[in-house]
């Protein structure tokens, strides 16, 4: 059998994915944006539950990490072609302490994916019908692949590395699916848990992000160079918050109901508690848009913290991929 040779030369560190990344902060947060838009929408339309997307994303992901323990790689169609998915043992506590989640709403959710035949229990041994069968990854693992394939771009530029583009990405994550998208997953349980912890509940946090969103992409488009100089990664969040405000028309409940799939009430109810905390604030058009750094002091130290915390995560995240798909 053919070994594959790593080159070690050609393995990019953390300090050159940064690099790359503060390139252009503007595009780079708007394609992750994207993906974490893709995987949030995913995540609610599957079981109008985040709670209950997350506890299967974990049983998933434990499993894709004991694949890869053993080397064994599944293909994006093997994978979903998979109808049962055999999980190592795991208890209700074990799912408490890593997804922060209570006792009674575990037990709950397990009895409740239990009934409707998505997951088999016998004990601690849990067996799973592929949840995720009628709805791939494909949009996520898209998102993912742009992202990349910007970082390989500026890779190219900063240090004449080959360049590969999204299709690349796309076509050889499907081909080592189980080995690319637990190291995704890891990253994204732990941005998402942030995501919650900081603002109060799942369904808070992909309100939020929408917004986010949506003036993400007034700034992509922005040509003002006023802010140019502000374009570093310690101080983009001020920039973004504060810049944006001024540039987006903002969102209001219908609009941000129908981009979440969400029921319009629950998100009147949401935005509240979000105004309440100072993430989020009205303008005089009745739209919705993010708190800046003067109006709200404590809720821009929240958005800081994960937008900082995130980044690390992040960017070692990219690093790792890159570094399985281009050796």
């Amino acid at each position: 059998m053919k070994m594959q040779k790593i080159i070690i030369s050609k393995q990019v560190s953390l300090e050159q994915i940064t690099k790359c990344c503060n390139d252009d902060l503007k595009v780079f947060t708007e394609k992750f944006f994207h993906l974490e838009y893709s995987w949030l929408y995913n995540a609610y339309s599957a079981f109008k539950d985040f709670d209950k997307y997350l506890i299967l994303v974990y049983l998933v992901n434990k499993t894709l990490k004991i694949y890869n323990s053993h080397f064994f790689t599944l293909s994006f169609e093997g994978f979903f072609n998979s109808k049962l998915l055999e999980i190592d043992k795991i208890s209700i506590i074990e799912l408490v302490s890593e997804l922060s989640i209570s006792k009674e709403t575990v037990r709950r959710k397990l009895n409740e994916l239990n009934k409707t035949g998505i997951i088999k229990r016998n004990k601690k041994q849990i067996s799973m019908i592929n949840p995720f069968m009628f709805q791939k990854p494909i949009k996520n693992i898209k998102a993912l692949s742009k992202l990349l394939s910007f970082v390989s771009m500026k890779l190219k530029k900063i240090y004449n590395l080959n360049y590969f583009d999204d299709e690349y990405f796309e076509k050889i994550i499907k081909k080592n699916y189980t080995r690319y998208w637990h190291t995704f997953l890891n990253f994204q349980l732990g941005y998402i848990l942030l995501l919650r912890k900081q603002f109060g509940s799942f369904d808070h946090s992909y309100i939020f992000a929408i917004c986010v969103i949506n003036q993400s992409f007034n700034l992509k488009n922005s040509i003002d160079n006023d802010y140019k100089n502000l374009l570093e990664l310690s101080n983009f969040p001020k920039y973004f918050t504060d810049y944006t405000k001024y540039k987006s028309k903002g969102l209001n409940p219908t609009t941000i109901a129908e981009l979440t799939k969400m029921p319009r009430a629950s998100v009147i109810r949401k935005i509240k508690d979000l105004k309440d905390n100072k993430l989020l604030v009205k303008n005089n058009k009745n739209l919705y848009t993010l708190a800046t750094s003067k109006e709200s002091p404590s809720g821009f130290k929240k958005m800081n913290y994960v937008f900082n915390k995130n980044q690390l995560s992040l960017r070692n995240c990219l690093k790792d991929l890159l570094n399985y798909m281009m050796v």
